[in-house]
């Protein structure tokens, strides 16, 4: 354990040295500056909705890691067999990292040194145990975390020791679905995925199972078809919800679930222009609205393939965007294909094997490491043992 922690302090005075002589920070912003406006601002109903033109995204930036984040931090993981994680979804926040179930393997509490808490919850089928989870929440102020298996009528609800406590019935069962808690005022609210059979897209309750109010799924209703999925990547103070569908194209937007006034506000979209349809998604940052586009390779008539991922960004306040490449300039500049942004943090939960993968194949071929980096990178290499725990990046985005 005392080896984890100093293993904890050295990574975290060996990154942050590297943001302290950072100055990609300004650099991201210069590239970021040279784009051109894609975008334009509109109101819709009492909303105003960011709405980006597709025909206009036309240059590529490449954007460091610290134009969206503050600092990099890593934590090697608790090493105890009890401890051991996969690269599963990761949660962070001020005091705690939340790692979600993985196959047969429950959820797991760490401090925000990497030292193992309590296991959350069990694998199972009966009482306060689950199979596979859709979402979860971390509440530090109360003490909770609030867990949403897969087709479920309630969420499963620990106190921070790991002991369950009253679980909070829910009024519709979730297929799939999102939720944001309102700890002070008892009330739970949910964006799911809308099908047919069900007549509503959100609601808002009490943890008793009462409904407060409830928004129609109307026009936003799919059919029973379990390839559509729902983001919230909750990374500022307000549920953001997008609505993801895989096969039905029609238009749709990135909502903030306004629960005061009981209704869904667009804040942003993509307008394809007549330009053919292709799948998508978006997530939203403090300061950025980014997305994803895909071009589909037809293999036969029932399948389908997705490749060249193409990434966007687009500037809230200039609305200057294009596509993007993210690079880690914290570790000399390896590439960021899937970055993970949620609950205010950039995550990246790696295995010690496939870190050393991607450290050793980034420097045999990257041509512009300095030796202040590769020397950096060398050390890290020489301090992974593969029989090592996971190890854990994070880094909380930047709000201005």
């Amino acid at each position: 354990m005392e080896r984890g922690l100093l293993f904890h302090l050295r990574g975290t005075l060996l990154l942050s040295l590297a943001l302290l002589t950072s100055c990609n920070k300004h650099k991201g912003q210069s590239a970021f500056d040279q784009l051109d406006v894609v975008a334009e601002k509109v109101m819709v109903g009492n909303s105003e909705l960011i709405s980006c033109d597709l025909t206009r995204l036309k240059d590529t930036v490449e954007i460091p890691l610290s134009f969206l984040v503050e600092d990099l931090r890593m934590v090697k993981l608790d090493n105890r067999d009890e401890a051991l994680v996969g690269n599963s979804f990761t949660t962070v926040t001020d005091k705690h990292i939340l790692v979600r179930n993985n196959r047969q393997n429950p959820y797991k509490l760490f401090n925000i040194q990497g030292e193992f808490l309590t296991t959350i919850g069990t694998y199972g089928q009966g009482p306060y145990e689950y199979l596979n989870v859709y979402y979860d929440w971390l509440d530090e102020e109360t003490g909770q975390i609030f867990i949403l298996p897969w087709q479920s009528n309630q969420l499963l609800r620990f106190d921070l020791q790991g002991n369950p406590l009253e679980t909070v019935p829910l009024k519709y069962s979730a297929p799939k679905g999102k939720f944001f808690v309102h700890n002070k005022e008892s009330t739970v609210s949910v964006f799911l995925l809308p099908f047919h059979n069900i007549p509503v897209v959100a609601w808002t309750q009490d943890f008793n199972g009462n409904m407060i109010d409830s928004i129609p799924s109307g026009h936003l209703a799919v059919p029973l078809e379990f390839g559509n999925e729902i983001y919230s990547n909750r990374n500022m103070h307000h549920f953001d919800c997008f609505l993801f569908t895989f096969y039905e194209q029609r238009p749709d937007s990135l909502y903030h679930y306004n629960m005061i006034e009981n209704r869904l506000d667009p804040k942003f979209t993509l307008d394809f222009k007549g330009k053919p349809w292709k799948i998508h998604w978006y997530e939203e940052l403090p300061r950025h609205f980014i997305g994803t586009l895909t071009v589909e390779k037809k293999l036969s008539e029932y399948a389908i393939v997705t490749e060249y991922p193409a990434k966007f960004i687009v500037d809230k306040e200039t609305l200057k965007g294009g596509f993007y490449k993210l690079h880690n300039d914290f570790l000399g500049g390896i590439p960021i294909n899937w970055p993970s942004f949620h609950n205010g943090y950039y995550v990246w939960n790696v295995d010690p094997g496939e870190l050393t993968e991607h450290l050793t194949q980034h420097m045999d071929k990257s041509k512009t490491l300095t030796e202040n980096d590769r020397k950096k990178l060398t050390d890290l290499l020489g301090s992974i043992d593969e029989n090592d725990n996971n190890y854990l990046f994070y880094g909380k985005l930047r709000q201005n």
